[in-house]
């Protein structure tokens, strides 16, 4: 049987050749705290205006073709410095936006059936027409409301070879066939919905803030009116021409504080997958096998792209490759990792994929103390709180189900106040009166944990569940229960074992959540004597709030998670900030061990962009040998596995490498639906290998505590996450180890 490892990246066939572009050197008035983000803000200006390619290097701009020097309304200027050739090898940043620039160009020419435009081309390449097995067909809701849309994501860089790469990431959307204008006449408040400008050249996606008092023939900042401005500055009259001059503006947030005016038939809606199924139920179930695309499909979708692609006349008949590259010509080597080995209650090893096993062996680890649970339920339904109350109890004290003793449930799992400490009802569905109960119960002395019965559709345990947002408000561990699984309960034997798998996570989640462990890793690779993620809370585009941090031992075990008291703007972390994680890193597993830590590795969500000399600083006064590698969880490349000829997804465990960088895929892929998302692994600084760095990762990967399913991420970064979008509940300024987040 023959295997073959490949990326979804595809080569040019030739070399890049170097073309001719116009040279612009950038005036400015403004301060040059960040010339930078200047230039790249002038950039998008010029390109608003102009239908040629606009590039920069952050100190010239340079277009394919020759533009007005004085742009209106700016606060820069331009001075033209002539023609000039540039080298590819020195401009790899230029030629590959250039070349991407290109690749919107023809793609605005495809027409499917020879009359309708295939792609729509804006920041983002959008496509209507769905590739099925009876070829292009476009699929809407049966009240024309909703489409769905192929998305692809490309990107495109140049190697030290000259040649050009191009990553293509397929995915899909759902768009609103409704404006805001149409909302607005139906009676709908559209304030608070993000919706997108369906008129700009360039993506434009915020919040809708305001419905204004005044027209769009009424005088704005930057221009005579909203009309005037299509009509003059933008030279795009036929957007307008047809529109009420007593249209109201509307405003939209696209950076925080900045809000620009917009005719609201400008605007649509945005949609998640989570809206369009609560729209229609039957038209999201409709479209579910052409959202979730096995790596067969991509790869068409792939092919198909390129092929409409075509050539890029203007750089030499640039042309790419439909064969996806070979990972050794990506210079990575391709390894497979094997799953590590766990262990749990009683010293006994458990493998993973087998992990509901450890109900018959018992957990590494649980509480001391017996745990005190409150219920909250719907009034009159005692019985169900009952049902509930005694099926944990009798599962996780006594080793029995259903009433019966079973053979793979050990006794005393956990122990557990079989006598609730206290119960509260509310009127189901309604929070305020849940609230009310709830107020109730937090009074409540030495209760571990709250297990809610709540309505079916907020069974969902995530921290942006209402019911479940209360309690971790209050600082209090708790469970959700829907009460359509409490049901299950109240009819114990007469459902079999579809119980089952709802204790087991019942009881995980119970024990993550009061302080226990129910397995780590035997044996850990690398010299590493603690782990530490860390992640920055994101409220919307461009607010940032504290950065979070999780702690393990180099067993996986969790030594706390802690929320500095500092508030900071943007991603990167302040070296005060820094300083306050790393100094309770330090003092909690001094606590736990009785030394500091001789190694630490540290996992960044996302990029790392702290101060690498603090970080030298610190560590070195210590004496503490340190790592850090950037975790990337949203990347469009994928890893492609080919067995004996067929296209498959790679199993949990296949990576490529190279001493710095790795992609390592986490997760197997259920029912051959969709295809797993890799991780990408960057080493920053550290002497720690990179094979043992994909397998610490990837062994982490492994040890999510709250369930018998696996989380993508490792829960150094998976649960820094966890943290920062329940940031609000989260208490600052001290070390934690309840797990409520989960």
């Amino acid at each position: 049987m023959s295997k073959d490892l490949k990326m979804e990246i595809f080569a040019s066939k030739e070399t890049v050749k170097p073309v001719t572009f116009h040279v612009y050197e950038f005036h400015t008035s403004e301060l040059y705290e960040n010339k930078f983000k200047l230039i790249r803000s002038a950039v998008w200006k010029i390109k608003n205006i102009n239908t040629c390619g606009v590039f920069e290097n952050g100190k010239y701009i340079y277009t394919t073709e020759k533009i007005e020097e004085n742009i209106p309304n700016t606060d820069f200027k331009l001075v033209y410095l002539g023609e000039k050739v540039l080298e590819v090898l020195e401009n790899k940043k230029i030629y590959s936006e250039l070349i991407r620039y290109y690749i919107v160009e023809n793609l605005k020419k495809i027409k499917i059936y020879d009359h309708y435009r295939k792609y729509a081309c804006k920041s983002n390449i959008t496509s209507r027409w769905i590739m099925t097995e009876k070829g292009f067909q476009t699929f809407s809701s049966k009240d024309k409301q909703i489409s769905l849309e192929r998305k692809y994501n490309v990107a495109v860089y140049i190697q030290d070879n000259g040649k050009a790469y191009l990553k293509i990431d397929t995915s899909s959307i759902f768009s609103s066939n409704q404006t805001v204008a149409d909302l607005i006449d139906q009676g709908v408040d559209p304030r608070g919905m993000e919706v997108k400008n369906e008129w700009a050249k360039n993506s434009q996606v915020g919040i809708l803030k305001e419905i204004c008092n005044y027209t769009v023939t009424d005088k704005i900042d930057f221009a005579d009116s909203l009309k005037a401005y299509y009509e003059g500055t933008k030279k795009e009259s036929y957007r307008v021409e047809n529109l009420p001059d007593d249209t109201l503006v509307v405003t939209v947030e696209l950076q925080p504080g900045k809000n620009y005016p917009y005719y609201p038939q400008a605007l649509k809606p945005v949609l998640m997958r989570e809206k369009v199924g609560q729209m229609d139920p039957a038209f999201s179930l409709s479209i579910e096998r052409y959202v979730k695309r096995d790596m067969a499909l991509r790869i068409e979708l792939d092919k198909n792209f390129i092929q409409d692609i075509g050539k890029i006349t203007q750089i030499g008949n640039l042309e790419f490759e439909q064969e996806m590259c070979q990972v050794a010509d990506l210079d990575y080597k391709r390894g497979t990792i094997q799953l590590p080995v766990l262990t749990c209650g009683r010293n006994r090893e458990l493998r993973c994929g087998e992990e509901f096993k450890v109900f018959n062996y018992g957990f590494y680890y649980k509480p001391e103390k017996k745990i005190k649970i409150g219920y909250i339920y719907p009034k009159n339904q005692i019985n169900l709180m009952k049902a509930v109350a005694n099926a944990i109890c009798d599962f996780a004290a006594n080793g029995r189900y259903h009433r019966e003793k079973d053979a793979y449930i050990v006794e005393g799992l956990l122990d557990i106040q079989m006598k609730p400490i206290a119960i509260e009802e509310y009127a189901l569905g309604d929070i305020t009166d849940y609230k009310r109960a709830a107020n109730h119960l937090r009074k409540i002395e030495d209760m571990d944990i709250v297990i809610g019965i709540v309505p079916d559709e907020m069974d969902d345990d995530g921290p942006y569940n209402p019911f479940k947002s209360i309690w971790a408000e209050a600082n209090i561990p708790s469970q959700m229960v829907s009460v359509k699984t409490a049901r299950l309960f109240e009819r114990g034997k007469a459902e079999g074992n579809k119980t089952k798998y709802y204790l087991h996570n019942i009881l995980l989640g119970i024990l993550g959540k009061t302080g226990g462990i129910p397995w780590i890793i035997k044996e850990m690779p690398g010299n590493v004597d603690c782990f530490v993620g860390l992640d920055v809370a994101t409220v919307e585009k461009g607010i940032h709030f504290p950065a979070c941090s999780v702690v393990f031992d180099k067993q996986g075990r969790l030594l706390g998670f802690y929320k500095p008291k500092s508030a900071q703007r943007g991603e990167k972390i302040t070296t005060k900030i820094l300083r306050d994680i790393f100094d309770q890193v330090i003092f909690s597993y001094e606590d736990k061990f009785g030394d500091k830590p001789k190694s630490i590795m540290i996992h960044r969500d996302g990029f790392s962009n702290e101060n690498d000399e603090w970080y030298q600083e610190y560590f070195g006064e210590k004496e503490i040998a340190y790592t850090i590698v950037e975790v990337r969880k949203n990347i469009s490349s994928k890893l492609v596995l080919i067995e004996d000829g067929e296209i498959k997804n790679p199993t949990a465990g296949y990576c490529v490498y190279n001493k710095e960088r790795a992609y390592l895929v986490t997760t197997n892929m259920k029912n051959k639906k969709g295809s797993p998302n890799p991780l990408l692994i960057e080493k920053k600084c550290g002497n720690i290998s990179m094979g043992d760095i994909l397998k610490q990762v990837f062994y982490l990967s492994q040890l999510h505590v709250g369930s018998t399913q696996k989380m993508r991420l490792p829960i150094t970064t998976g649960y820094a996450d966890k943290i920062c979008k329940n940031r609000e509940f989260v208490p600052e300024g001290k070390m934690n180890q309840s797990l409520f987040f989960l």
